[in-house]
């Protein structure tokens, strides 16, 4: 199982980082309702989902995986822009 994840190309990277960090997404949506909170009661938590991409990457990189952590870094770093650009056109963060 583990050989699995010792792939090494861009379209694997892309693929385990978008995955992981839906994955990651759903879990948190479902606790926010077990909750009952809804997203827009506290959308940082979101920042969360980043976290097992990030010992993904950092796991491929360990195990020389070059072209699989990159594709990784480059999914983390956009999906992430992009939260922050959906924060900042909710007002969570208010510069004064």
């Amino acid at each position: 199982m583990i050989d699995k994840f010792r792939k090494d190309n861009y379209l694997f990277g892309v693929l385990i980082g978008i995955g992981s960090i839906l994955i990651t997404s759903g879990i948190l949506i479902l606790g926010l309702a077990l909750f009952s909170k809804g997203i827009n009661d506290d959308p940082k938590i979101f920042l969360f989902s980043f976290i097992p991409a990030i010992l993904f990457m950092r796991w491929q990189f360990k195990i020389n995986n070059i072209k699989t952590a990159k594709s990784l870094l480059i999914v983390i770093a956009i999906l992430l822009a992009l939260l922050f650009f959906v924060l900042f056109k909710m007002q969570l963060f208010l510069i004064k």
